[in-house]
């Protein structure tokens, strides 16, 4: 059961994540989010030392709350290639979605100069492909993959699952038509994943 206290840190952390995404990270304002939020900027503070430490619980946040169903479908023991096919399309679908999109020119942009984007991805994307990580290796001391570094694995497929929108992705373009190929594009990637990883 969560605390009020609790509760009132995760009502600051959503509205600030309504702020960041409608004004940017630059623009947005700790008073502002102060006055959306109700209460002193003293309590504010009393949470999040910073702008940038409340922008990086946004974004812990933001990925936990998009990304819990994608590492759901990661369960030892199952059919490993149908396990990956299904969180790499809950993982794309999630990081080419408009929100995350938005996020993403905020950190390149504007964490890059404020010296932030380390703890971002260490808070964030680091966690979640250590899972992954966790689950390939899980799958190797069976004896279902080959041997092999799980970080480094799992790093191959993330680069083989979003090879194909690599390009629009760097840029923040991603195309409806690009989307309505997911699926196949994500088939190809796990295919690759499974002719070298596989036994």
């Amino acid at each position: 059961m969560r605390t009020k206290s609790e509760e009132r840190r995760q009502h600051m952390v959503a509205t600030a994540a309504e702020v960041f995404l409608q004004r940017g990270y630059e623009a947005t304002s700790m008073a502002e989010i102060c006055s959306r939020v109700g209460g002193s900027k003293a309590t504010l503070y009393g949470y999040f030392k910073s702008k940038e430490e409340l922008f990086l619980s946004v974004m812990k946040m933001l990925a936990e709350e998009r990304m819990s169903q994608a590492y759901a479908r990661l369960v030892p023991g199952g059919d490993i290639a149908t396990a990956l096919r299904a969180f790499a399309e809950n993982y794309l679908q999630v990081i080419l979605g408009p929100d995350l999109m938005a996020m993403r020119g905020i950190i390149v942009g504007e964490l890059v100069r404020a010296g932030a984007a380390q703890q971002f991805y260490d808070a964030g994307p680091r966690q979640g492909w250590n899972k992954v990580a966790a689950y390939l290796e899980a799958e190797m001391a069976a004896g279902r993959l080959r041997q092999a570094d799980g970080w480094v694995a799992a790093m191959h497929l993330l680069s083989l699952v979003q090879a194909e929108y690599q390009e629009t992705f760097m840029i923040g373009v991603v195309r409806e038509q690009d989307l309505s190929m997911l699926q196949e594009r994500v088939d190809r990637g796990v295919e690759v994943f499974m002719a070298w990883y596989g036994v």
